[in-house]
């Protein structure tokens, strides 16, 4: 990809001479308020603009969770039974000289807390926030390991060919499956002349905990605790100026990943002259990028956007032996560590123009290139720790994607429009199978915005992908095409329809949509995939504060794949359908206990099923179907108890089953297999929380 050079320099001239030119505009675009409705407007910052004053909110509180569930506190970090303290304050002031200061915490007794503060001056500003984001994944997770990155089992452990003749399997020790990610940022800004801004952060994400992994001798594999222990730094510098017809602004970003764990050392379960095994985990690696952002007002009716970003990442962590097993007589690695550096490029340039009040233009281009100056290098790899199958030389994948879009869109009436888009795309990449791509595609949208209570959005769209000349260049079968390297027909439409009845206060939307991909080439891989929705919501205000609502989806995802037994053994074909149908209802009560209380109450039910199977030429293997019952019930009241302080209730029930045949409660359940015996999730489960508001 030696051209990116000089694409990126056209590029970048092409972003100056957006923004220098921004003299040459004639005018810029001039708002006309009179037609502007203001009835509805809300100032949230009135009390502050002429004066100084200040307002806090603070929230004390508990939660107490019933059972302890991964599942249902994934992502809460209300995961344990028990209670939890539930603490919350919001500030905002503003002093003398018009210097505004801003606090945000909420769940600050929970794993998933968040805080920020702001302060802002006239020319400048200060940032800083905190966020921890829990992910929990299962707490019966059962492992024979002790250890974190360097495992062992226990002494009297005795190997064995089958699962059910391991000794220690019983003793096996659980462990949480889940981690907990931790970002903080700064961020301060600073205006030294009017127009003109400069910006400077930092931010540092920690991730830590357990998750799983496989690592196999051969044929007989094991499941492994990998321990996480992430650090991501990132400093940002930006500067940019900013007139009424055109803004220009550079950004430097320098990012660093390191690993406390570069690799994971673990005991052989299995019998045989390998004791231990390695891998690698996550390498610590670098990257960097320059940005830059245009925007030009070119005359009354046009304007132009134009992005450029070039980047640079390199990974060079010191390779780990091919091996473990001692009585493999191998070459020596061709280096000590990698030396891996890839450039890559992004640019957009954007033109939109309204020649009339009824029309508008959009062109828009994107260019994509990735320079992967990885020197190639022969490696002898070994599988399984038993064999070594040949020498394999690495190769250091370039790609050049670009993309260029032409649209136009007329308003039909006041307030119904059509459009009208056209794109073309084009991938070069080396070395590969299929080296070139070219796809173009149509679009026709119908938009109609309020027009006699309707709001409806209607589009239909075709795409054709063609592909170059498929090179045998792998140990794949030739008849076998890589889905995103292989022609493909797309077709796709999409309808949403809404109709308000103002009267009644009620409004209703239907959705339905659909995308079909068809590859028409391929004799062997992917054949077909789709995706369709279909469903709709309705919303009806009974009196001026009591409102209820409903909605019902279906969503469809469904493939078929071609395979066959070597070279020339006996075909199979592979499908799968997963359907997953939601539908829940709503009430909301604005005002009861005169006008003291808030309540809503939202039930909600979704089931999922994933139908798999393996059709050979004389009849069909399907596996055991995939089942998700969810179930939830959630109520919210709020009492306003003085006029300054109020009591907030929350309910949650939540009841969960589902049917996995990929997960098993035992240990020796698959005879070559030590898994990690988690079963199926199945809970019912529910929370009660009391909190306590009071602002001043």
């Amino acid at each position: 990809m030696k051209r990116r050079t000089m694409g990126s320099t056209v590029w970048a001239m092409a972003v100056l001479a957006v923004a220098m030119n921004a003299s040459a505009a004639s005018r810029v675009f001039e708002p006309n308020y009179a037609k502007v409705n203001t009835d509805r407007w809300r100032c949230r910052l009135c009390p502050f603009e002429l004066a100084y004053g200040r307002e806090a909110t603070w929230t004390v509180g508990a939660v107490r969770v019933a059972d302890a569930s991964a599942r249902f506190g994934r992502d809460s970090g209300l995961d344990e039974a028990g209670a939890s303290a539930d603490l919350g304050l919001r500030y905002r002031g503003r002093d003398a000289n018009g210097r505004m200061t801003e606090v945000a915490m909420s769940r600050m007794g929970l794993d998933s807390r968040t805080a920020g503060i702001a302060v802002e001056g006239n020319r400048s500003s200060v940032r800083l926030d905190r966020r921890e984001i829990p992910r929990n994944i299962s707490r019966d997770s059962v492992t024979p390991f002790a250890g974190v990155s360097n495992l062992t089992l226990p002494r009297e452990w005795q190997g064995a060919f089958d699962t059910t003749r391991m000794t220690g399997l019983g003793e096996a020790a659980r462990f949480d499956q889940g981690t907990q990610r931790r970002l903080t940022s700064a961020r301060v800004r600073v205006e030294p002349l009017p127009g003109w801004w400069l910006q400077a952060g930092y931010s540092r994400e920690t991730k830590s905990g357990t998750e799983a992994t496989f690592a196999d001798f051969l044929y007989r594999s094991t499941g492994l605790p990998k321990p996480v222990g992430y650090v991501t730094d990132e400093f940002t510098t930006s500067a940019g100026v900013e007139r009424a017809a055109f803004a220009l602004a550079a950004e430097l970003r320098n990012a660093r990943f390191r690993n406390r764990h570069g690799a994971l050392d673990w005991q052989n379960p299995w019998p045989g002259s390998v004791l231990r095994g390695r891998k690698a985990l996550a390498p610590n690696n670098d990257a960097r990028s320059l940005s830059l952002v245009s925007r030009m007002a070119i005359g009354p009716r046009a304007a132009a956007h134009a992005t450029l970003t070039w980047g640079e990442a390199r990974q060079d962590d010191v390779f780990e032996p091919y091996t473990t097993n001692p009585r493999l007589r191998i070459d020596p690695l061709p280096a000590t560590s990698l030396d891996g550096r890839v450039r890559s490029f992004a640019g957009t340039f954007t033109l939109v123009a309204r020649p009339t009040d009824r029309v508008r233009l959009i062109v828009a281009r994107r260019q994509r290139e990735r320079d992967n100056q990885t020197a190639a290098l022969t490696f002898t790899p070994v599988r399984g720790d038993a064999f070594s199958p040949g020498a394999v030389t690495s190769r250091a994948l370039d790609l050049n994607r670009s993309t260029t879009e032409l649209g136009l869109t007329y308003r039909v009436a006041p307030r119904v429009g059509l459009g009208v888009y056209s794109e073309s795309n084009r991938v070069r990449r080396d070395p590969a199978e299929v080296t070139a791509n070219r796809e173009r595609r149509h679009r026709i949208e119908l938009g109609i915005n309020g027009w006699r209570g309707i709001r409806a959005r209607l589009a239909i769209a075709e795409a054709q992908r063609g592909a170059s000349e498929f090179r045998h260049t792998t140990s794949n079968n030739p008849l076998t095409r890589r889905y995103h390297q292989a022609a493909r027909d797309q077709r796709s439409w999409r309808a949403r329809v809404g109709y308000e009845l103002d009267r009644v206060g009620a409004f209703f939307e239907l959705v339905a949509e659909c995308r079909r991909n068809a590859y028409r080439e391929s004799a062997l891989g992917l054949q077909r995939d789709g995706n369709c929705t279909r469903g709709g919501d309705v919303t009806y205000s009974l009196t001026r504060n009591v409102s209820i609502a409903a909605f019902h989806f279906e969503q469809e995802t469904n493939a078929a794949t071609a395979g066959r037994v070597g070279y020339t053994g006996s075909a199979w074909r592979y499908s799968t359908v997963d359907t997953v149908e939601t539908a829940g209802m709503g009430l909301e009560v604005g005002e009861l206990l005169d006008a003291k209380l808030k309540l809503s109450v939202d039930y909600v039910r979704s089931l999922g099923t994933g139908a798999y199977a393996t059709e050979l030429t004389r009849e069909s293997l399907p596996f055991p179907d995939l089942v998700s019952n969810h179930t939830s019930v959630d109520v919210h009241a709020r009492y306003q108890w003085r006029e300054q302080s109020a009591f907030v209730l929350q309910l949650r029930y939540e009841r969960y089953k589902g049917e996995d045949w990929a997960l098993v409660d035992t240990l020796d359940a698959i005879r070559n297999v030590v898994t990690f015996g988690n079963a199926s999730p199945r809970y019912a489960n529910h929370l009660i929380g009391v909190s306590y508001e009071a602002s001043f």
